[in-house]
């Protein structure tokens, strides 16, 4: 089988891709994996075929990364000339041959690149977007609405894609030149078949929904072996107890030198040492103790089994690195799916309230302290879900997918 695996966006959005590239690798099939340019490295990395996309939406953010409201305006203006961009670049893969397309929704232009070539579209999702329920609001939606107003709450997923909508359809048809038939991305993810890839331990299935949708598991990439720490690391981690661990990701807040000084206070009225992973900027410290290490990155993998809580900003993949791990939690959700899967984790018993809002040195000290409490659950959750294997779960389906008949 030759999957086409089409994906947008941060590393977060772009690693479960791999992991699944992977997982089809192993089982014998050829994938292809076409994600932004700056993840080539990591592909290739990995022995995976890839196809680079423009990461110009990427670069801008790059660019606007504390700049402020004026920035973050103009780079606004300038979205849809560089989606338009992405997706003709999208339209090129239309060009070799594919079983199967599997797309991430941030791409656009997936379920029709898999249109023009004649095979089945596959939404691969990483939260649960376009599947309505009355069981909990839209993961996107920005506010708390009562339980009555769940189902409707759905309807701000395709609020989202609007705006874009007019260009993807001429796009569809001046790059793809198939004529007639639109249908928006929303509709075709919420009928089409899909792969939901994270944990039924941390979201089961609603009852009010299909079969098809129910969740497979996290996509996960095989352990870094033979991964090894900078020196430093090593030692600071040798030389005391367990630290906390502090990221953000790729997620930035507007005074990463306040966040930063909140951080390091919480952490010293917890009575903690702390590994410090500044990421894309959320964080910039200083002048550090002996009792701060900070690094910009290192896999979750391999340092978060090391760490006695993690602080973070609630990304799935985060989310599902340190369930893994058996860690407790601490979320600092700052927008999108992150407070949902905060909520989540706190329901789940393994990380302490969402710390949302403004952050003081008072409330994550302690959530941190409440966090450490809940080492046990968090450790008895990650033993069940070392039974779980997402990566070959989706495989399995994508395999029956397609051999059945159109």
């Amino acid at each position: 089988m030759r999957p086409l695996l089409i994906t947008v966006g941060s590393r977060g959005d772009v690693q479960p891709y791999l992991a699944l590239a992977l997982g089809l690798r192993a089982a014998g099939h050829r994938p292809v994996l076409a994600a932004p340019r700056r993840f080539e490295p990591l592909a290739t990395g990995h022995g995976v075929e890839f196809v680079p996309l423009s990461d110009e939406l990427l670069r801008a953010q790059d660019a606007a990364k504390g700049q402020g409201v004026r920035a973050a305006v103009a780079g606004a203006r300038a979205v849809k000339p560089m989606l338009r961009r992405l997706l003709d670049d999208e339209a090129a893969l239309a060009d070799g041959p594919a079983d199967v397309v599997v797309y991430h929704p941030k791409s656009l232009g997936g379920p029709y690149v898999a249109e023009k070539l004649g095979v089945p579209a596959v939404a691969g999702l990483l939260l649960p977007l376009y599947l309505p329920t009355a069981a909990f609001p839209s993961p996107i939606l920005p506010f708390r609405v009562p339980r009555a107003l769940n189902r409707a709450s759905w309807r701000v997923t395709s609020a989202v894609e609007a705006p874009y909508r007019g260009m993807v359809r001429a796009w569809r048809a001046e790059a793809l030149r198939l004529e007639g038939g639109f249908r928006p991305l929303a509709d075709l993810v919420e009928e089409g078949p899909v792969l939901s890839a994270w944990s039924p331990l941390l979201l089961p299935a609603p009852d009010d929904w299909p079969e098809r949708a129910r969740p497979l598991g996290f996509w996960t990439m095989p352990a870094p072996g033979g991964w090894t720490p900078p020196e430093r690391l090593a030692r600071f981690l040798e030389e005391g107890e367990p630290p906390v661990y502090v990221g953000f990701g790729s997620s930035v807040g507007r005074d990463p030198e306040r966040l930063t000084a909140a951080v390091l206070e919480a952490v010293r009225l917890a009575g903690r040492r702390a590994v410090l992973a500044t990421g894309w900027g959320a964080l910039r410290p200083g002048t550090l103790g002996d009792d701060v290490l900070a690094i910009e990155e290192a896999p979750h993998d391999w340092l978060l089994p090391r760490v006695a809580v993690a602080v973070h900003h609630g990304g799935a993949g985060t989310v599902a690195a340190a369930l893994r791990a058996g860690v407790p939690q601490v979320v600092r959700p700052f927008l999108g799916d992150q407070p949902f899967w905060a909520d989540r984790l706190h329901r789940a018993g393994v990380a302490s309230a969402p710390v949302a809002g403004r952050l003081t040195a008072g409330r994550l000290a302690g959530a941190i302290d409440a966090a450490g409490e809940l080492a046990p659950a968090a450790r008895a959750l990650a033993a069940r879900l070392s039974a779980e294997d997402g990566v070959a779960a989706a495989v399995a389906r994508l395999t029956a997918l397609a051999a059945s008949p159109a």
